[in-house]
């Protein structure tokens, strides 16, 4: 039995008549009368009632005829749903992202879209660091991350592609009451000596490479360094008085109380906010929050 020759019984079933119900499936009527005779023989009893002035479900029919609708409209809600989820319109996603992405108005607006256009996708959202969201996309932990870079080789090595969302410059960040506040612009040389708050090198490689960078002309790294785990402690420590920090500019635009944010004179590297995915892993759902961040992306061929 095929799900045709379902249709075709429901056909006549509700038209009570063989000649409306070809007209209805744009058939020929022998053929459909042919196909009905064919799938009592295969059930082995009768669906109809025939003469030549009308047509008729029989009891065995009137009973055939609930299945039948019901097995039809679970095969159209089937290959619907199989359908949008191929269209990556159903489905779930994991989205792993650094705390400090939430302060800049990019993030938010790509999933606030998301949820707009995709609400019957489940979404899970997860604050990670840049290296445990490396290592949950390489475990398949997580379909796509939001990091923090640039990112050094060894971590674009593990087989994932990046796309770049977000570039902005870092700002420092400095105590209410330190006398380097008092300065509208400050340079690198002005934070040597000063106790540094910063992101550990293993969770944010891209800003312990950009703090690298800004202090090597001014003689390397500060020797005076305290490292935490999360952006959220760096502002609650640095507004409390133990030390200065650079942030992304986007962290510098949130109000806090205790601390000020001042620009740097000097050159500096941008700081990247970016999306990171597995090359080799296939996923439609991905594909359509891609789309979204970015509206010129295409999936590459062979991922």
């Amino acid at each position: 039995m095929e799900l045709r020759h379902l249709r075709y019984f429901v056909a006549v079933a509700e038209e009570l008549h063989f000649h409306r119900a070809a007209e209805r499936l744009h058939i020929s009527q022998p053929p459909l009368s042919q196909q009905i005779r064919a799938l009592e023989r295969e059930l082995g009893i009768a669906l109809f009632e025939r003469n030549r002035r009308r047509v008729e479900l029989t009891v065995a029919g009137a009973s055939f005829l609930e299945d039948a609708r019901a097995i039809l409209e679970a095969t159209e809600r089937a290959t619907g749903k199989v359908r949008r989820v191929a269209a990556g319109e159903l489905g779930s996603l994991s989205i792993g992202f650094v705390g400090s992405a939430m302060f800049s108005p990019t993030l938010p607006a790509i999933l606030r879209e998301f949820r707009d256009r995709y609400g019957d996708v489940d979404l899970h959202l997860r604050e990670l660091q840049t290296a445990e969201q490396l290592e949950a996309l390489v475990a398949g932990r997580i379909d796509v991350g939001v990091v923090r870079g640039p990112l050094a080789s060894p971590e674009l090595d593990m087989g994932l592609e990046l796309l770049v969302i977000q570039r902005e410059q870092l700002v420092v960040a400095v105590p209410d009451a330190h006398p380097l506040a008092k300065k509208p612009r400050l340079r690198a040389a002005d934070l040597r000596g000063e106790t540094f708050v910063i992101l550990r090198r293993r969770e944010a490689p891209g800003l312990f490479a950009s703090l690298a960078t800004v202090m090597r002309g001014v003689g390397g790294m500060p020797e005076d360094v305290l490292e935490v785990a999360e952006m959220q402690t760096i502002l609650g420590l640095v507004g409390s008085g133990f030390g200065v920090s650079l942030v992304p500019a986007s962290v510098g635009e949130s109000e806090r109380a205790g601390i000020s944010f001042r620009p740097l004179a000097d050159p500096s590297p941008e700081i990247e906010l970016a999306l990171a995915w597995q090359a080799s892993k296939r996923s439609a759902v991905r594909d359509s929050f891609l789309r979204v961040a970015a509206p010129d992306y295409e999936p590459t061929q062979d991922a």
